[in-house]
C-alpha cells in the first residue's frame, strides 16, 4: 500500500476523530450520513455516489420496498451495463420486504439476491452496505453502517444514523465486517431467490 493513500486515511480520521478544523480529503474521511431536509442531505445520495464509483459492492438490509429501490435503479441498470457485480442479502424477518421489489432487483444480472431466513434462528436486522474500488495502491473500502434500511423513507426522510467509514482491506474492522457478511451470505438460513420468492 502506497504511503499517500496511507497519509489520506490519516489525515481523514484526524479530521473525522481528533480535530475537525484539520483539512482532509472528503474521499478518504470517516462521515456522519443522516437526512436534513433543511441541508440538502440525504443517505440515499452517498449511496448512489458509493454505487457509481465502486467496482463491487455488498448489501445487508432487513427491509427492502420498491420506493427504497426505485431511486436506485437507473444506477443499478447502469452498474449492470459495466458488469460490475452485487450480492444483496435480505430477510424474511417481520415479513416487511416486498415480493415486487425482490424480483425487480432478481431481474438485474449483475446482482445475486439471497433472503435470511430466521424461521430457525435469531432476528435478522442489519443495515449495512460495503463498496470496494480496486486501485493502483490496492483495494480501498468505504462501508456504510448504521439505521437504513432499503427503503424510501429510511434512505430521503427519516431521522437515520449512518456512519460511512473508509479503510484498505487490510483494516480490522473492514476485515471484521466483510467476513461477517460472508458468514451470514453463507448460512444455512440463506436462500437463493427461487428458493424463498414463491413463499
Amino acid at each position: 500500500m502506497k504511503s499517500n493513500v496511507i497519509s489520506e486515511l490519516n489525515n481523514g480520521y484526524v479530521t473525522a476523530f481528533i480535530d475537525g478544523s484539520c483539512h482532509s480529503n472528503l474521499a478518504y474521511k470517516p462521515q456522519f450520513l443522516t437526512n436534513d431536509h433543511n441541508q440538502g442531505k440525504k443517505v440515499l445520495s452517498t449511496i448512489e455516489q458509493e454505487l457509481s464509483s465502486c467496482d463491487e459492492f455488498a448489501i445487508s438490509v432487513a427491509f427492502i420496498t420498491m420506493g427504497g429501490i426505485t431511486p436506485l435503479l437507473q444506477t443499478l441498470q447502469e452498474l449492470e451495463r459495466k458488469g460490475v457485480k452485487g450480492r444483496i442479502l435480505t430477510t424474511d424477518y417481520l415479513m416487511f420486504s416486498e415480493p415486487s421489489a425482490l424480483h425487480k432487483l432478481n431481474e438485474l444480472k449483475n446482482i445475486t439476491l439471497k433472503m435470511y431466513c430466521t424461521e430457525d434462528g435469531p432476528g435478522f436486522h442489519t443495515k449495512g452496505y460495503i463498496f470496494s474500488k480496486d486501485t493502483d495502491e490496492g483495494a480501498i473500502y468505504r462501508v456504510i453502517i448504521g439505521s437504513s434500511n432499503m427503503t424510501q423513507y429510511a434512505m430521503t426522510v427519516n431521522q437515520e444514523w449512518n456512519t460511512k467509514l473508509v479503510s484498505t482491506a487490510h483494516g480490522e474492522m473492514t476485515r471484521e465486517i466483510t467476513c461477517e457478511f460472508e458468514k451470514l451470505w453463507n448460512s444455512k438460513c440463506s436462500k437463493p431467490f427461487s428458493a424463498f420468492y414463491e413463499d
